[in-house]
């Protein structure tokens, strides 16, 4: 449990010095919307781009963890969509803060709790689960902004392939993939340089995050934030659990993949939300309501499942 703790305090205390920095006035209102635009076009697909193509998948059981993880991605983003089709009153940007936080999980906690608690193979097979992730993730988030927010004339199949095709994180991941598939080795200044812009990403959007913050928002949006949490927290470990057995998973591999579905949504969610017109309100308030109760439903999943 102590691990645990350990590698959830830093994005618990970086959500609060972006909300004290807010709050104090140290910084001008004006810095957190530029601050959240450097993050979602050129550190996080730094970052992106410099984990997929520095990892090598060798002889590991790849094929089980791609079945397993897009599974669960796919189960729970049907989830989110039977939850929404039974609440037509619920607004399109409410929706998209519910879809990304039931469906995406914050790398940043799953790769150091992996390596914390399996150690460097673990980490390894984290950052492979991780990258077979991200591109569905963020094809379906950006496709369920495309499809909800701002479309009063129904479904704009234009817009939905210029979203995707437009999206930083979507090309970022398709670059690293690439990368790899292909052997191709970045140059070493090139790299390097990647590395340091990545290393800012997850910091400079935790903040963004708390910066939003508001004291009345969890109660303000208790629909979305329960429904994302029931989802994230109890419908997504089973699942990875039961497709984990059923495609042949096991110990360390079975165990990370269980970790990747039991962490909180990513703060991406929060930048991704600014920048395709979501609610923002709702989306700060379900990543700090589930960093906050993960510190409890850790502990219980991976004592239980893992």
């Amino acid at each position: 449990m102590a691990t645990i703790i350990t590698a959830l305090t830093p994005v618990l205390s970086l959500i609060l010095v972006g909300f004290l920095i807010r709050r104090s006035g140290f910084l001008p209102s004006s810095f957190w919307p530029s601050a959240e635009r450097l993050t979602y076009f050129l550190l996080m697909p730094a970052a992106l781009i410099h984990s997929l193509a520095g990892k090598k998948i060798g002889t590991l059981p790849w094929l089980n963890i791609l079945l397993t993880v897009e599974g669960v991605i796919v189960a729970s983003a049907l989830l989110v969509v039977i939850w929404g089709a039974a609440n037509r009153r619920m607004g399109g940007g409410v929706f998209t803060s519910l879809f990304q936080g039931g469906v995406r999980f914050n790398t940043f906690v799953a790769l150091a709790l992996a390596e914390s608690l399996f150690g460097k193979d673990g980490l390894f097979l984290a950052a492979l689960g991780a990258g077979f992730m991200i591109v569905l993730i963020n094809v379906l988030c950006v496709s369920a902004f495309s499809l909800t927010v701002g479309n009063s004339a129904g479904i704009d199949f234009k817009r939905l392939v210029r979203d995707l095709t437009r999206n930083p994180l979507i090309i970022a991941c398709v670059a690293g993939i690439a990368l790899n598939a292909t052997g191709l080795k970045l140059p070493a200044a090139l790299d390097g340089t990647l590395l340091l812009a990545g290393k800012a990403a997850f910091p400079l959007g935790l903040m963004a995050v708390g910066a939003a913050y508001r004291a009345g928002n969890l109660a303000l949006h208790w629909q979305p934030l329960v429904a994302s949490c029931t989802i994230q927290f109890l419908c997504k470990p089973l699942v990875a659990w039961q497709l984990a057995s059923a495609t042949g998973l096991s110990g360390t591999a079975a165990g990370v993949v269980l970790l990747l579905f039991s962490v909180p949504t990513s703060p991406a969610s929060y930048i991704l939300s600014r920048q395709m017109g979501g609610d923002h309100d709702s989306m700060a308030a379900i990543i700090t309501a589930q960093t906050c109760l993960s510190f409890l439903t850790l502990p219980l999943t991976i004592w239980i499942l893992v």
